[in-house]
């Protein structure tokens, strides 16, 4: 178990997988160890999420829960969520209070220095790139939690193309009503929705999103980038733990229907002829087409779910480049390969059940999905 679980034995795993595929830009989902790929030597020599290099990032910081009123001064509280990562200049953007630094905080005695909430984040190599602005979409909250929509704009050095990446982490569930609360993200135009960003002319400052009439959630804030491509021909590339497959059974509109009909961007999957545009797979012989092939063990914090088979294609990447092409394994060394996704199998027995991840040379329950991208 050691040999599959242990974060030392994983970090190492993931950091040599994303070394070997080098890719140009990184988007990470569930990230809590942002301090850790910073300050890795190897890592950092190639690759930054900080948009001023006279910047550290440091964890949000959390009061003392015993004092009074201490939670209102909490850095990702809703009233403080956007200047703390604004002011952080990292393209990360963190879930407050989050279950994977409580659980982290709890296996030590005394809470380690990096301890840190989980969130997204984008990398890029900084040899080719750099970034030119950074900014949020704030999730609606009724409660002190907060999460954002990241979107960063980074331009070439050399020719000035420009690629505005966005990632974000839909809420999780296989049920019809955590279906409808995804849906609720992507477009609410009842809930408050607030957003900031920066950007770089000589120094970095910020400056006001203009508002359209009809904003109304993530799929119009992704489609504010792809509009761009009439100005600045820009390429937009929204990468996404959607906690969705597409053939989720929800009429009329289920997440995949709804990011492709309201941001006009098309699915790699679709573009490397995996699925049809309905989110069918291309190839009848495969009815299952996954990025996740997993089964939560006895420890797992969610009893309801121990021994449930998860098989499913739930990460996703849409863009408006001209085309996409899935790269399907990485190779680690001469021994080595690591699959990516999309992970193909005919049922849910035989080869997935023996086929589980994270594994010994897997260190994710999520395949990487690895994509050259034509703009």
């Amino acid at each position: 178990e050691k040999e599959i679980l242990d974060w030392n034995v994983r970090y190492h795993r993931i950091k040599e997988i994303v070394l070997r595929a080098d890719p140009d830009v990184i988007t990470f989902q569930e990230m809590d160890h942002l301090e850790q790929f910073q300050n890795d030597k190897a890592f950092s020599a190639k690759y930054s999420c900080l948009v001023d290099d006279k910047k550290k990032y440091k964890p949000a910081r959390y009061s003392d829960a015993r004092k009074k009123d201490a939670d209102k001064k909490d850095d990702l509280r809703p009233n403080n969520y956007l200047n703390h990562v604004i002011n952080a200049c990292t393209a990360f953007a963190p879930k407050s209070y989050s279950h994977a630094r409580n659980f982290r905080g709890k296996l030590h005695k005394k809470p380690p220095h990096d301890l840190d909430d989980d969130g997204v984040a984008v990398f890029w190599r900084k040899e080719i790139l750099h970034p030119i602005e950074l900014g949020f979409l704030k999730f609606p909250s009724e409660s002190e939690k907060s999460q954002a929509v990241l979107a960063v704009t980074l331009e070439h050095i050399t020719t000035k193309e420009r690629i505005n990446v966005l990632t974000t982490h839909l809420p999780s569930g296989d049920e019809t009503a955590k279906e409808q609360e995804r849906l609720g993200v992507l477009k609410n135009p009842s809930a408050e929705w607030v957003a900031r960003r920066i950007r770089f002319d000589k120094l970095w400052y910020e400056v006001d999103y203009e508002i359209k009439e009809g904003f109304d959630g993530i799929a119009s804030y992704v489609k504010h980038f792809t509009d761009r491509k009439q100005i600045d021909s820009s390429t937009t590339i929204f990468a996404l733990d959607a906690n969705s497959r597409p053939s989720f059974p929800l009429k009329p509109n289920n997440v995949w229907k709804t990011i492709l009909d309201s941001t006009k961007l098309q699915s790699v999957w679709v573009q490397s002829s995996y699925l049809t545009l309905d989110g069918k797979p291309v190839d009848q012989r495969y009815k299952y087409i996954a990025s996740v092939n997993k089964m939560r063990g006895s420890s797992s914090d969610q009893p309801a779910k121990i021994g449930e088979h998860m098989l499913e294609l739930i990460d996703h990447i849409f863009t408006n480049a001209k085309g996409s092409k899935i790269c399907n394994e990485v190779k680690v060394n001469e021994e080595v390969a690591v699959s990516t996704a999309p992970l193909m199998y005919e049922s849910k027995e035989g080869p997935a059940e023996v086929e589980l991840y994270p594994s010994v040379t897997m260190p994710s329950d999520h395949c990487p999905v690895i994509v050259d991208v034509t703009l």
